[in-house]
């Protein structure tokens, strides 16, 4: 396999983390980001793999007595029941680093390499208001980086009751990064590093494909 590795401007201490962990979990029946995979919860590697790309992590929730086994900073929602704008809003609010990256609990694949992908654009973007992979001609805003100001764009959404995130984020000026420019970047096949588990079926099957070959080189 061929060296992927990225040269990227931004630091750690320069980036924030932000997990979303305000889904209701329907669909799965219970709460997706304490389901145990391979040894750890969803949650704890979601984590475990933005640790490593910034200096600080945050949790977006408004149930932080779930989450305190992870001794991380819990920031509840400032416009409660209004879906994850809101969870990125408040996490956005918090934080101190011009540029954030944002991941929802529910992606098994999350992969550090990945991530520095899309820091190391968008530290070369020094216009962007965000960076956000495109795969399959579908935005993934929920594994994406953004500057701390699009804050303020998301408030004014959340007052006026605009919920659609897609509709947020097509008002920004975001580089949106296409699978093609992602996996040549990472040498990671995006569409598996973006699926997000909503069913018991998607994570049974998840489960089976831990071993695979994504996770051979950490």
């Amino acid at each position: 396999m061929s060296d992927h590795s990225l040269d990227v401007g931004l630091s750690p201490d320069q980036v924030t983390g932000i997990v979303l962990a305000g889904g209701a979990s329907r669909r799965m029946g219970r709460n997706k980001a304490l389901l145990p995979m391979e040894g750890m919860s969803l949650i704890e590697r979601t984590v475990q793999v933005l640790d490593k790309v910034s200096g600080r992590v945050i949790l977006s929730t408004n149930v932080p007595a779930a989450y305190q086994f992870l001794e991380l900073e819990c920031i509840p929602d400032l416009y409660v029941g209004q879906g994850p704008m809101a969870g990125l809003h408040a996490a956005l609010k918090s934080s101190q680093s011009t540029w954030n990256m944002v991941a929802a609990c529910d992606m098994p694949y999350i992969h550090e390499r990945f991530l520095r992908g899309l820091l190391d654009l968008a530290n070369k973007q020094y216009a962007a208001d965000a960076v956000i992979p495109v795969v399959e001609g579908r935005m993934h805003p929920l594994l994406a980086a953004y500057r701390k100001e699009t804050v303020e764009g998301l408030e004014h959404r959340l007052i006026k009751g605009q919920l659609r995130m897609v509709e947020w984020v097509q008002e920004l000026n975001a580089v949106f990064v296409h699978e093609e420019q992602l996996e040549a970047m990472t040498g990671l096949d995006p569409r598996r590093i973006l699926f997000n588990m909503n069913t018991p079926g998607e994570y049974e099957a998840a489960g089976g494909l831990m071993n695979s070959d994504l996770s051979e080189d950490g």
